[in-house]
């Protein structure tokens, strides 16, 4: 961690990426805490303006802002593996910390841990080895990541330190219940009447293997629903035993497309996305686009089908 830029910085932006997921904010939140000792002047901020409900239990989450400081002289992003992630153009000192395979390096300063299985775990193990002690606070914001990207502690990237890490916060004061109830038990209606929606909708393709769901931007007016609790429902579609992978295409309320692809680990999410401008996780990733492209969507589909076969 690069603390002379921190020590020499009065005015620090801690930037989640773009929808930012428990990782991210999570992330943000228990650097916030860390910041807050050494009486930093600190802002919390994320330039999406949708941001998933289910993350309101995170510490600090009142003081998340989508205005950027005029003042700011520092900034440190959080699991963000590309700088279009923050959703910003500042000409300023970065500290780019993350564990994406695929991040590219961005910023002044990085701290990026490949192997580590979400960036709350690259946190937690700077705070250990520099004797930070962590309080109940940071303990839950680092959980929070650390339960989200684990999948509920059921992905295939799952191991001893998973547990050990999860053990020793659940120590510090982390709140286990708190974490799983607001990620994995609470659902709005809307996100019901949505689910119904995606379900009559899905279509299957290269013979059952991939489920695939169009969104068109009428369906969020109708339900009430948002981005993140579409993803719930894609997710959900793995459970299909055929089922490997899942490609959700969303029309964005200004023009473009938001794709985004979950897989069971039989193919490589993020390798999909990456030559069309994205990135993610062996299992999940997304793209961006600023108009609506049906060839690109094409295009992943092929790939997809290419290394099911």
């Amino acid at each position: 961690m690069p603390s002379s830029l921190i020590d020499a910085s009065s005015h620090i932006v801690l930037v989640t990426h773009l929808h930012p997921d428990a990782d991210s904010l999570g992330s943000a939140c228990a650097f916030y805490s860390y910041l807050l000792r050494d009486q930093k002047k600190i802002t919390l901020f994320c330039a999406s303006e949708d941001i998933d409900r289910r993350l309101a239990f995170l510490p600090w989450f009142e003081k998340l802002t989508h205005r950027f400081p005029e003042d700011a002289d520092c900034i440190i992003s959080f699991d963000c593996g590309s700088y279009s992630r923050l959703g910003i153009e500042k000409e300023l000192p970065l500290i780019n910390i993350d564990h994406h395979a695929y991040n590219n390096g961005f910023g002044t300063h990085t701290i990026i841990d490949t192997g580590a299985i979400s960036t709350t775990e690259v946190i937690y193990d700077y705070f250990v080895a520099n004797g930070v002690k962590i309080n109940g606070k940071i303990a839950t914001a680092l959980y929070a990541g650390l339960l989200d990207d684990s999948e509920c502690f059921s992905s295939s990237g799952c191991n001893a330190k998973t547990f050990a890490m999860a053990q020793h916060l659940i120590e510090c004061g982390a709140d286990h219940t708190l974490c799983t109830d607001w990620l994995y038990r609470r659902r709005s209606l809307a996100s019901f009447r949505m689910r119904g929606e995606l379900f009559k909708r899905m279509k299957l393709l290269s013979e059952g293997k991939i489920a695939f769901f169009e969104i068109p931007r009428l369906l969020f007016d109708q339900t009430g629903a948002t981005l993140s609790e579409c993803k719930e429902t894609v997710e959900e579609a793995l459970q299909m035993h055929s089922v490997q992978a899942a490609l959700m295409v969303v029309e964005q309320p200004l023009g473009g497309l938001k794709i985004s692809l979950r897989t069971d680990g039989s193919i490589d999410a993020a390798a999909i996305m990456l030559p069309f401008g994205g990135g993610g996780h062996r299992s999940r990733s997304g793209v961006e686009y600023n108009q609506n492209d049906n060839e690109i969507i094409e295009k992943i589909i092929t790939m997809m089908t290419k290394e099911l076969m």
